[in-house]
């Protein structure tokens, strides 16, 4: 009987971040950043990531340019007989015209305004201010993040020195509860009879009497 081969599940291409980085022309704060939109758990740790999520994340490095309306000249139709002019009226017109050149003067220019460096202005503009607003955010962030990690620790500190403190009052009850073990000191009766005098005064007055 043939054995049936487990089928293995494909392997995810994946780039690290600085290859991202380098693909989408930006900085790792703001790739990062941008990831925090798909990946919100692991944005500011992971060390690379698939093509789905470069993909996912790639229209916020790709400006799109706003659509600008051509403006279509349109040139009216003229018939046939409207551009063919006789003779006669040929040579009266070519005769005529220096009088005209004469007493008419000459039209003025109207300025024809630059719309393409207008537009790379405002595309420019727009690009240094997302840039600068994307940045900001990015440094709210890592704000945040040295913030909590400051106040994880300022916990953990309590928490040991609460501890500490409780320990320490154990300490001090034990040592408490060993100096009440002591007793209080004995007073010593002074000797203030003097033995050899008191032996040699009884042994005189006994030969006195012995004598009498």
């Amino acid at each position: 009987m043939a054995t049936r081969k487990k089928a293995t599940a494909p392997i995810e291409d994946t780039i690290s971040i600085h290859d991202a980085c380098l693909k989408y022309m930006t900085t790792e704060q703001s790739l990062r950043l941008a990831l925090s939109h798909i990946r919100p758990d692991d944005f500011d740790t992971v060390k690379a990531v698939s093509e789905a999520d470069l993909e996912a994340i790639a229209s916020h490095f790709q400006p799109q340019l706003p659509e600008v309306a051509s403006n279509t000249l349109e040139l009216p139709e003229t018939s046939p007989q409207e551009t063919l002019e006789p003779a006669s009226e040929q040579s009266q017109n070519a005769l005529s015209l220096p009088q005209q050149q004469q007493h008419l003067a000459a039209p003025t220019q109207s300025p024809i305004p630059n719309t393409q460096l207008t537009l790379i202005d405002q595309l420019a503009k727009q690009a240094s201010e997302e840039i600068a607003a994307v940045d900001a955010i990015a440094q709210v962030k890592n704000q945040l993040i040295l913030n909590n990690l400051a106040v994880r620790d300022a916990e953990l500190a309590e928490g040991i020195n609460q501890h500490w403190q409780h320990q320490k009052q154990g300490y001090l009850g034990a040592i408490r509860d060993l100096a009440s073990l002591a007793k209080e000191p004995v007073v010593i009766t002074p000797d203030t009879t003097d033995l050899p005098a008191e032996v040699d005064q009884i042994i005189a007055e006994l030969a006195k009497k012995l004598i009498a």
